[in-house]
């Protein structure tokens, strides 16, 4: 069969598409159309399949394509074969499960209009083939036949658009809350402990379970008035951190409220944390980071989220919180952990460190030196070079910390190094 233009040559005359004969012969050819349903839905498939490129090449949604095509060419020519208006006929069964099944997948619902606008345009010329080759059909009822044709196929298409458009809108809304409903069903078992389906939770989370994962937990101190618009800022800044951490794979994020959501995000086996990390993230504005450890498997998934939230439990008790705090950060481990009791831990931060835990600006040299030179394994020459400075003044400056605390180092140096690392995130002095 040889294809034609879309429209016919335009012969000079008006088309009369409400005449009976007109309406007759339509009638005629769509029968005569019926028996090749099968070469029509192959015709409108094979044009449709290169031309929506959001299908892919996803075998289920193309078999689901080809039988809603055929659903709809069916329908189109019985309605035209007994005269059927559109309000009296129900959608092909394929048409809506195709539809369905593209908003589970996340297509766009213009990808499902435009495959009935461009399955119009393949269909009516695939009608006009047929009118023109008709030997019964009068010369100068052409025009009139074919805009009966294209009349009906139009109206058709028009009203099966806002059908599968609303069953779309419709799926799409539900599939989102349901999926996200499952969603935090089965991290929330996860976190929970609770034996699990590896295989049955990656299907659910879209995302694996078997590799190593740091957790992080986004938070603001500021409501936004526009949640859906909050949850895209978290899960901006939550991608930003997957790539300063080198990240290559899709993140897991769940949003847990209006000001705050959880995220988990895949990274390399041979993957470190370095302090070079917080300068690395872009600013995020309000919005707070409080990442875990790696740890691998479902196990790890669970670990790395409670190290967050005791990371995040630090950083909202701390008085200058920073935008990034890692449970690797030097001393957060021990801090998180002593943190679970806020008020218990500054009680026992002051019990340790005695005058040097006021603020002062002497003392929060002497607890930065300390720091240091603990840090620098009691080396005045590391340490001074560290800090660049003299090592007399290092010596000085540990001298003068030792007589606050009323103890040399080396005799309590554990509770000491503790209580400074405890001291820098709970009283938000930054070093």
């Amino acid at each position: 069969m040889v294809d034609h233009l879309l429209w016919p040559p335009n012969d000079g005359l008006k088309a009369d598409s409400s005449t009976a004969e007109a309406r007759t012969h339509a009638t005629r050819i769509a029968a005569g159309m019926t028996p090749h349903i099968p070469e029509l839905t192959r015709r409108v498939y094979d044009y449709l399949a290169t031309r929506i490129t959001e299908l892919g090449a996803e075998p289920a949604l193309l078999d689901l394509l080809s039988a809603s095509i055929e659903g709809n060419v069916e329908t189109i020519l019985h309605a035209l074969q007994h005269g059927i208006s559109s309000d009296n006929l129900e959608p092909p069964t394929a048409a809506f499960e195709y539809a369905r099944r593209l908003a589970q997948r996340g297509i766009s619902v213009n990808a499902l209009v435009r495959a009935y606008r461009l399955g119009q345009q393949r269909m009516l010329q695939s009608a006009y083939d047929f009118v023109i080759e008709d030997e019964e059909l009068p010369a100068e009822l052409v025009s009139a036949v074919f805009q009966h044709l294209v009349d009906e196929v139009s109206e058709y298409i028009d009203w099966i658009s806002q059908k599968v458009a609303e069953l779309y809108e419709q799926e799409r809304e539900s599939w989102l809350a349901n999926r996200t409903t499952a969603r935090e069903t089965q991290v929330r078992r996860i976190i929970a402990g609770e034996p699990i389906d590896v295989a049955a939770a990656e299907r659910i989370l879209a995302y694996s379970l078997g590799g190593r994962h740091v957790a992080v937990i986004a938070w603001t101190h500021h409501s936004a008035p526009d949640a859906n618009g909050q949850l895209s800022r978290f899960t901006a800044a939550i991608r930003d951190l997957a790539g300063a951490l080198g990240s290559h794979r899709a993140c897991l994020i769940i949003g847990r409220d209006q000001d705050t959501a959880w995220g988990w995000i895949p990274v390399p086996t041979d993957w470190e944390y370095d302090d070079s990390l917080r300068r690395r993230v872009p600013p995020s504005g309000s919005i707070h980071l409080a990442i875990g450890s790696a740890h691998a498997l479902s196990a790890g998934f669970r670990l790395s989220h409670q190290e967050a939230e005791r990371v995040q439990r630090v950083c909202i008790a701390g008085r200058a919180p920073a935008e990034l705090r890692s449970h690797d950060d030097r001393g957060m481990a021990v801090t998180s952990l002593l943190a679970q009791d806020v008020e218990a831990a500054r009680v026992w931060v002051r019990s340790v460190l005695g005058p040097l835990a006021d603020d002062t600006e002497a003392n929060a040299r002497h607890r930065n030196t300390l720091s240091a030179f603990l840090r620098h394994e009691l080396s005045y020459t590391a340490t001074a070079a560290s800090m660049t400075m003299h090592k007399n003044s290092i010596r000085y400056r540990v001298e003068m910390a030792e007589a606050a605390l009323g103890v040399r180092l080396t005799e309590n140096r554990l509770n000491i190094e503790s209580a400074l690392h405890a001291h820098h995130y709970l009283y938000g002095t930054e070093g």
